[in-house]
């Protein structure tokens, strides 16, 4: 016997022939090895056979030639054996996939695709809903504060801002907290002049690193000592990343002093790596509430029931059960407000939410997509089993030597799956690849506001992608692997196809599948696009595209309130003189970002309706600020230069609030009273359109403007309202320069985009709608694929019936319309599942929606057009190369 073809056949194998390779197994393998390769070469199957016994011969005789031993066979243990068999496996699928290399870059990138935004998500929820706070021991046990508040005949959703005086109620009322702290996120001003920057900022109760148990990298953390009202002292605690950007990680920090709010503050600790305090936003710096408080918010922040702004947090003692320590909170804060006048706080409940359970829309929508890129996954399952099962279709023939060669078929199935585990392992690889690089791209544009304390691909992402991607091989390789080592093998061994006719139902079974996960994405796509669609076209009230919000900390600098005062209307003044402004004005609060609330009495009417959002409540503003914020005056007229100090007092009201106060009548020279008793009657001068108060989907509320100058206790402005003749991004750095001339002293100036402010409250529906079309999109990439994998396997299947009815006078388009009509048919079925299957989650989705139906038929006749056009342009490629088969050739192929 020549050694030329054996060596060469071992060679393939990839190892020299030795003593140590020739158990029964190894002859056993080696054969049906041998005989497939030859199958590639072009040799029938029974050929092949032949010629591979010919060239190895017995098993007895190729023992004698390699002059191997019986004792050496005993000597290998089960273990090597096992470890043996595992090794030629993987080699033997390198191999295989390396002479079908379109077939692995299809399954590769499909994998690599959905492993990869599999990963992004998950990165993403973790963060956001599944990984308590860095730092925080026992997170468990501290609760997040809400309130839900009682208006007429039910309670509202539960909100988490308290005011100062229901934190204290909420401190010294209750027994079943081991600590209570209170926070307020603020932007503050660190440095002077033109070197000013602003800062994020903190301001906490004294019991909040205490009831966190964290400890601190650097320093200490301050206490209840620093922390006391009514000034607290001047103390600062950095973070970390703030720590290292700002002071290049110097270690000396610590005692130093910055300049902070124009006060120095001395840094007294630097927080742990990777620490946000209770919440996941970046956070710079904490200070003592105290300590900034007063020039925050005003003078009676500790004592005004009405400035709800802080959130609280607690810590439920050992032992104590979360009913029960709401219901003491909730008693708490009823004995609180029990002497105040408004209902809503009399009857509030106190719930207790995780700290992970952060109530916003984005976080919930972080949730539904991960559950969207679970379904792209199960596509991805879907459309490389079909692929799987085409390839092992084809294969049928070596499979049957195989077997008829006393392969086993346990074994042929271990073999097929390590081929598919290295598939999916290569494509885990892509798409940690795509999401170590998509990760932050996605992070940054469709949730900021977070602070990502780790890289997109950590240990807990690898973990569950090892197992997504074990779960993903196992999947889409059983079915197929089941069916293909089912053969005929008399059938294939004559050269036979042998293929059942439980073949083509289960392909397009598995296609049905992928199109029915599918048309659910993309439902889901079109009804956030057209949630967002609606939130583009809602009408606000005000029109921010030309406005500009200018601010800066002048009351905290130090400045007393009469020269706060003075400073901004120098500034409004100086503003009107610029180039490109329209407007100018000053303004207490502004929509969407602060507001008020305050009772008004109407002469002649002892009791006002009260609407399910609350109020009423109004801003203060002066004369220029109604144009500033793009509001559109229905009737009357806007305030004049001529409304000041000592004129008769007026106020514009909203169309709702007219309506309500007034029904079925004019609101123009009507009037009411507002603020402390004995105050004037103010004379409504102007009705402007209903302005959103705080959020985009919000209640009916009543609100009107009342002028700064004619309140009984003028405050300072917090805004200067800019309205800009052209984009206002363009001026905002002319308006800085102007206002430093005014005063080089001056705190960080910062000045905003209006526009900017309100888009963040459509961020929830943002997200969903970039996301579900993203993932929308790769699923119907996935499904374009699978159909047209899936067709022209089809084709190549039945070319010779194809061959048949084109000799019998099947003209062109009747060919395609047999090959398409079965991949619409499957669409078809696939699109009727996924409908129903949104229809069932609607229920769900409906929350998530901006005044949209889950069950829009619009969007759902849309999706259920898009998946028939993909399966119908998907599969017209290979139905027109149906149209072209030669008669001759498809009767001879066999």
């Amino acid at each position: 016997m020549s050694w030329g073809p054996i060596r060469r056949l071992f060679l393939l194998a990839g190892r020299e022939p030795s003593a140590a390779q020739s158990t029964d197994a190894e002859v056993e393998f080696h054969l049906s090895e041998t005989t497939a390769w030859l199958i590639e070469q072009g040799w029938k199957p029974d050929q092949a056979c032949e010629e591979a016994r010919r060239q190895f011969g017995d098993v007895e005789r190729f023992r004698k030639e390699l002059g191997m031993a019986d004792e050496r066979v005993q000597r290998v243990t089960k273990r090597g054996e096992w470890w043996g068999e595992l090794t030629r496996d993987l080699r033997y699928a390198v191999r295989g996939l390396r002479r079908a290399p379109a077939y692995a870059f299809v399954v590769i990138a499909t994998l690599g695709l959905a492993l990869g935004a599999n990963a992004t998500m998950f990165g993403i929820l973790d963060r956001l809903l599944l990984r308590p706070p860095a730092h925080v021991v026992e997170p468990a046990s501290v609760k997040r504060v809400v309130v839900a508040r009682w208006f007429e005949t039910h309670l509202s959703a539960p909100w988490s801002a308290i005011s100062y005086p229901g934190f204290t109620d909420l401190r010294d009322g209750t027994t079943s907290f081991a600590g209570v702290a209170a926070t307020v996120k603020a932007s503050l001003s660190l440095g002077i002049g033109i070197e000013a920057k602003r800062v994020r900022a903190e301001l906490t109760t004294g019991q909040y690193f205490p009831m966190l148990g964290t400890e601190a990298a650097l320093g200490r953390f301050y206490g209840e000592a620093e922390a006391a009202p009514p000034d607290g002292a001047a103390v600062v605690v950095l973070s970390y990343p703030f720590w290292q950007a700002a002071f290049a990680a110097d270690h000396a920090i610590i005692g130093r002093t910055i300049r902070l709010a124009g006060r120095a503050f001395t840094v007294v600790a630097v927080a742990p790596k990777g620490f946000t305090g209770a919440d996941t936003e970046p956070i710079d710096l904490w200070v003592p509430l105290p300590a900034v408080g007063r020039s925050a918010y005003g003078r009676d922040y500790l004592t005004g029931r009405n400035w709800q702004f802080i959130e609280a947090f607690m810590r439920v003692k050992p032992g104590v059960t979360d009913e029960r320590a709401a219901a003491d909170a909730t008693l708490a804060y009823q004995r609180g407000h029990a002497n105040e006048p408004r209902v809503a706080d009399q009857k509030g409940a106190v719930y207790l939410r995780s700290l992970s359970d952060r109530g916003s829309d984005t976080a919930r929508i972080a949730f539904w997509l991960y559950g969207v890129t679970v379904i792209v996954l199960l596509i991805a399952c879907a459309n490389v089993a079909n692929v799987v099962l085409a390839r092992g279709l084809l294969r049928q023939s070596e499979i049957a030597v195989r077997q008829a060669l006393g392969v086993r078929r346990g074994r042929l199935v271990r073999q097929l799956l390590v081929e598919s585990l290295v598939l999916g392992a290569l494509g885990a690889l892509l798409g940690v690849g795509l999401s170590q690089w998509a990760g932050d791209l996605v992070r940054a544009l469709v949730f900021p506001g977070t602070a990502w304390d780790a890289a997109p691909v950590n240990g807990r992402v690898l973990l569950v992608t090892a197992a997504a991607t074990l779960f993903t091989a196992v999947v889409a390789a059983l079915l197929p692997m089941l069916r293909t080592t089912r053969t005929d093998l008399a059938a294939q061994l004559h050269g036979g196809r042998g293929t059942s006719r439980q073949a083509p139902a289960l392909r397009f079974g598995l296609l049905a599948v992928q199109t029915a996960l599918c048309t659910a994405l993309v439902v889901g796509a079109g009804l956030f696009v057209k949630s967002l669609t609606r939130v583009r076209g809602l009408d606000l009230g005000i029109d921010v595209s030309r406005t500009l919000l200018v601010s800066s900390d002048l009351l905290a600098a130090g400045t007393p309130e009469p020269g706060v005062r003075a400073f901004f209307e120098r500034a409004v003044a100086r503003l009107r003189l610029l180039p490109g402004v329209e407007s100018v004005g000053a303004s207490i609060g502004a929509p969407f970002m602060s507001n008020y609330a305050e009772g008004v009495q109407v002469p002649g009417n002892d009791s006002l309706p009260r609407l399910a959002g609350g109020g009423p409540y109004f801003f203060q503003v002066s004369p220029g600020a109604v144009e500033g914020f793009g509001m559109r005056v229905l009737r009357g007229r806007s305030f004049a230069e001529t409304d000041r100090q000592g004129t008769a007092p007026v106020v514009l009201v909203t169309e709702r609030m007219a309506r309500t106060l007034w029904p079925n009548e004019s609101a123009l020279g009507k009037c009411f009273f507002s603020g402390p008793k004995g105050g004037p009657c103010r004379e409504v001068v102007g009705v402007v359109a209903d302005v959103h108060r705080q959020g985009l989907d919000e209640e009916p509320f009543l609100l009107y403007f009342t002028l700064i100058d004619q309140r009984e206790k003028p405050r300072f402005p917090d805004y200067i309202v800019v309205r800009t003749a052209g984009p206002p991004e363009e001026l905002a750095e002319s308006i800085r320069r102007a206002l430093l001339s005014e005063r080089a002293d001056l705190p960080f100036v910062e000045v905003m985009s209006y526009q900017r402010v309100v888009n963040s409250s459509a961020q929830s529906w943002r997200a969903g709608a970039t996301m579900f079309t993203v993932f929308g999109g790769l699923s119907l990439l996935i499904a374009a694929i699978g159909v047209g994998g899936v067709v022209s396997f089809a084709v190549s299947q039945r070319a010779k019936e194809l061959g048949i009815r084109a000799a019998l006078g099947a003209a062109p388009g009747q060919l395609v319309r047999v090959v398409v009509s079965s991949a619409v048919g499957a669409a078809l079925l696939g699109a009727a599942i996924g409908i129903a299957f949104v229809l069932l989650l609607s229920p769900r989705m409906e929350s998530l929606l901006f005044h949209t139906s889950a069950t829009d038929p619009t969007v759902l006749v849309a999706a259920l057009a898009t998946v028939i056009a993909l399966a119908l342009v998907a599969s017209l490629v290979p139905g027109r190369r149906a149209a072209q088969v030669d008669p001759i050739q498809a009767l001879r192929s066999d």
